[in-house]
């Protein structure tokens, strides 16, 4: 009797133990992927987009951690090795992995192939995450995407789509999938037109427009049709006169197509 009490006394310290160590291990894969340290090793995987994120912060943020935005590491399926991205967690339920983000024309967006396809800018700030790894993240699961913008107002709108998945480099990042414009956007659907289209920079030509390159009357990179009806990478606040749609851009939006303030898009999984 006396060696049974201390054998389940033993087993209970055994699986306190356990447990406390498997909350720490977890505790430490976030904050890993909070302060982006590529040299920690936890043992376990990364997550794989912003919605695990998401996951991990709502499963111990009533003990260690809010429901922030911020940049953290994630691995999809299929990448070599974590790179950091901007999780937006204050917005339409959290768990979004953003693309792209303009803000104040302070990063050049009129570039190369090359740039486009690894990335540019600052995840805090305006940046392009990279066409590899926007391939890689859309086509590990299905994909959603929400576009909030501001007019040359300031007023805010968004479009959303109940699928988004571009290709990789072989076939030259074509949207293979844009979904259905969703009823709750403020905003007409624009990007219904680049549906299918592969992307295209200056260096690298791939629109259907007879007349010259789009990247470059734009001077933007985009899916590129026989021009464009929205383009989100083009030059910020461009002046009037001078190509008057070489600006940031979205058909329809009130308050004017050109000149936006501000763009954000942004995947979750559905």
């Amino acid at each position: 009797m006396a060696f049974h009490r201390v054998f389940v006394y033993v087993l209970g310290i055994l699986l306190i133990h356990n447990t406390s160590c498997e909350c720490q291990r977890q505790r430490r894969n976030v904050e890993m992927a909070e302060d982006g340290d590529l040299t920690v090793s936890t043992g376990s995987d990364y997550p794989r987009d912003c919605s695990e994120v998401r996951d991990y912060l709502m499963k111990f943020s009533s003990r260690f951690y809010t429901m922030k935005s911020g940049v953290y590491l994630i691995q999809p399926d299929d990448a070599l090795e974590p790179f950091r991205v901007f999780c937006n967690n204050s917005i339409d339920g959290g768990g979004w992995t953003v693309i792209q983000r303009r803000v104040d024309g302070s990063v050049d967006f009129f570039r190369k192939w090359y740039d486009y396809k690894h990335g540019f800018g600052f995840l805090n700030g305006e940046f392009w995450l990279g066409n590899d790894k926007i391939s890689l993240l859309t086509n590990q699961k299905i994909y959603e995407i929400r576009i909030d913008m501001n007019n040359q107002h300031g007023v805010p709108y968004f479009a959303k789509y109940d699928r988004f998945r571009i290709s990789d480099e072989s076939s030259k990042y074509r949207l293979v999938e844009l979904g259905q414009h969703l009823p709750e956007s403020t905003c007409a659907d624009s990007f219904a037109i680049h549906r299918n289209m592969s992307f295209t920079t200056y260096d690298n030509d791939n629109d259907n427009d007879l007349s010259g390159p789009c990247a470059l009357s734009q001077g933007s990179a985009w899916w590129y049709n026989r021009c464009d009806e929205c383009d989100l990478n083009s030059r910020y606040f461009f002046r009037t006169g001078d190509w008057w749609d070489a600006c940031i851009e979205w058909t329809g939006l009130p308050g004017g197509n050109c000149n936006l303030k501000f763009t954000e898009m942004k995947v979750r999984p559905l």
